[in-house]
């Protein structure tokens, strides 16, 4: 039976050293051909994880002219040697003296203890067989208890972004696109936050180099929304969408609307006009939204001019709800004069 925990003494310790290691040299032992280069790192990194080990890549060398065949060295994440340095990122921490906040510079360092740990993969024959060597099977530092969590094993696979990339098009939530994860493959060890940066990081290609609003401008135009934007030096100060469905409806049910504000939507802090109409059972819809850099009577007043637009004389509101907004009942007066303005406390 193999010894999993077989141990030996060093002669000298390091500060990251203990008075024994441990010797995963069965473990990583395999009498096995690998018919390619990936399949043998897939095996090895398998093994890693059934024994709390990352395993990495050193070295590749694909080999050349003569005799050098290609090999790749493999290693344990903390081979190498410590490096302490400053990070540039500065954590807040309360001064005793007079209870200020001050600035302070993170110590941080690397996971790196000088383990020589090390596996050699060999191409073998004419072909892509490969065979594996352990090299030396002894790692100088405590094993962990668990991988949950880490930064490099909970890597997602190419198949694992694919179907988070289709899951999050489906507007799958964040937790159930990882509980869907782990239940094809009962090794991962990914967290929220491995599946939040993956989303990040499929959005931000997804931009293709665009800006945030251009962005939008672009999303809205490829789904056949009703859109109009007014700029100041390049900058979009206001904007106005609806669906061409809306449109539809508030013709059918202009009797009354309704118009509000909401705050803190967006990270600009710009505020965002709802307009919501109400049909014949007393059921409300959106009718159109805006973006306006501020709440004074010329952006209102560009608003609903855009709105009033879209509508025919024979279908104008009736009706229009507000809150105590001077700037937007003195809009509403000017483009809807015939309306009947009411107030909700």
């Amino acid at each position: 039976m193999r010894n999993k925990n077989k141990v030996t003494p060093l002669s000298k310790a390091t500060m990251w050293e203990r008075e024994c290691v441990m010797d995963y040299s069965d473990q990583f032992t395999t009498y096995s051909i690998f018919n390619s280069r990936d399949a043998l790192l897939r095996w090895a990194c398998e093994q890693g994880k059934l024994n709390n080990i990352v395993i990495v890549i050193k070295r590749s060398d694909y080999g050349g002219e003569g005799k050098r065949r290609p090999r790749v060295i493999l290693v344990c994440e903390r081979n190498g040697n410590y490096k302490s340095c400053k990070s540039s990122e500065t954590t807040d921490i309360m001064s005793d003296a007079n209870s200020d906040m001050k600035k302070c510079a993170r110590d941080t360092g690397t996971k790196k203890c000088g383990c020589p740990f090390l596996l050699k993969g060999v191409n073998i024959g004419d072909g892509d067989d490969w065979k594996l060597e352990v090299v030396c099977g002894v790692h100088n530092h405590p094993i962990s208890e668990y991988l949950q969590g880490h930064s490099f094993v909970g890597r997602l696979t190419e198949e694992e972004n694919a179907l988070l990339v289709d899951m999050s098009k489906s507007l799958v939530k964040p937790r159930d696109i990882l509980v869907t994860i782990k239940d094809r493959d009962a090794m991962n060890v990914s967290t929220m936050k491995t599946i939040y940066n993956a989303r990040i990081r499929n959005r931000t290609k997804e931009f293709a180099r665009r800006t945030q609003m251009q962005q939008l401008l672009t999303k809205l135009s490829e789904h056949n929304y009703i859109e109009w934007h007014r700029t100041s030096s390049d900058i979009v100060t206001d904007l106005f969408w609806t669906h061409p469905t809306n449109i539809d409806i508030v013709r059918a049910f202009p009797h009354v609307l309704i118009m509000d504000c909401t705050y803190k939507t967006n990270r600009y802090r710009f505020p965002l006009l709802q307009i919501v109409g109400v049909t014949s059972t007393n059921m409300t819809f959106s009718v159109a939204y805006v973006y306006m850099n501020a709440e004074k009577e010329d952006n209102y007043t560009w608003a609903l001019t855009a709105l009033r637009s879209l509508l025919d004389d024979n279908c104008l509101p009736g009706v229009i709800i507000t809150d105590r907004e001077l700037a937007l009942m003195n809009s509403i007066t000017s483009i809807f004069p015939k309306a009947r303005h009411l107030l909700c406390r």
